[in-house]
């Protein structure tokens, strides 16, 4: 269980530093400020009908997908490769810890750190939904609140892959940077542009749309997050729905919730796999 001293070092000098309080206070004010604004500004939840749990979710995610890939960069891009570039990966490394434990240890620290700023922040709205909604859903509000650590493991996952290809931490901040351009910015153009060079580059007329292009719609981590909220939250049939009327018939499996959730645990699998090839392969 060598992973596990490494893990909690991290998360212990995390907690020491301030960069764990400023990202629990942005996530805090980003929250509560969505739920003030949700909860006392009609023009806000007017498309709803009423100021319920769901249409409050629904308003975060995106707030949310956001929050969690850049707050990911900053907690995790430097995660081994700034140890390296110190010179104190050599010494982590002097203790009985395997690089794998090195590895696992910084995913599980990592988590943790941006884990504790959504669990605190999520808590401390939760209060705020409670005097000023309508309604109120436990269910659907653990569902966001786990479903939103699993995209900070997926994403804090990423970043310590990339983290462990390089030794110099100026590098893998750019490599992370990088990674959130291709994944939050670019891959929204990706299906369209794909399907425009299939269709002899045209785009095709209809408004139904291949099933292949949809999955690529929802195989980035967040998007792959908003697509198992979709299902999970409620009873899911407006997700259902909204799809079946973009397909123009049933929809496949591989465009449900739990085909999400499998679409994240490749995010998490492999470039975790990939970074430690490389890293157990480096000369510190």
């Amino acid at each position: 269980m060598s992973w596990v001293v490494v893990a909690r070092k991290d998360f212990r000098d995390a907690r020491l530093s301030r960069g764990l309080w400023a990202v629990t206070g942005l996530f805090v004010l980003m929250s509560v400020g969505f739920a003030v604004l949700y909860g006392t500004v009609p023009a806000v939840s007017q498309d709803i009908g009423e100021v319920s749990t769901l249409g409050f979710l629904t308003l975060l995610i995106g707030a949310v997908t956001l929050f969690v890939s850049i707050a990911a960069i900053v907690i995790g891009a430097g995660a081994i490769a700034g140890e390296r570039a110190s010179g104190s990966g050599k010494l982590l490394l002097g203790f009985p810890h395997s690089r794998a434990d090195v590895v696992l240890g910084k995913l599980v620290g990592r988590t943790a750190v941006l884990g504790a700023a959504i669990v605190v922040g999520l808590a401390i709205t939760l209060v705020v939904a409670l005097v000023l909604f309508d309604s109120f859903a436990p269910v659907d509000y653990a569902v966001f609140t786990a479903m939103t650590l699993v995209l900070a493991l997926v994403y804090i996952g990423i970043m310590v892959a990339i983290s462990a290809t390089t030794g110099s931490g100026g590098r893998a901040m750019a490599f992370g940077i990088g990674a959130f351009v291709v994944l939050e910015v670019l891959a929204d153009v990706v299906p369209l542009a794909a399907l425009f060079v299939v269709n002899g580059f045209a785009m095709p007329g209809g408004a139904a749309v291949p099933g292949w292009v949809a999955f690529l719609n929802v195989v980035t981590p967040s998007a792959a997050y908003t697509n198992a909220l979709g299902w999970f939250l409620g009873d899911g049939t407006a997700t259902a729905a909204a799809l079946g009327a973009q397909l123009a018939g049933p929809v496949p499996f591989y465009l449900t919730g739990w085909a999400s959730m499998a679409v994240l645990a490749a995010w998490l699998v492999v470039p975790l796999a990939l970074g430690y090839r490389r890293f157990a392969r480096a000369d510190l």
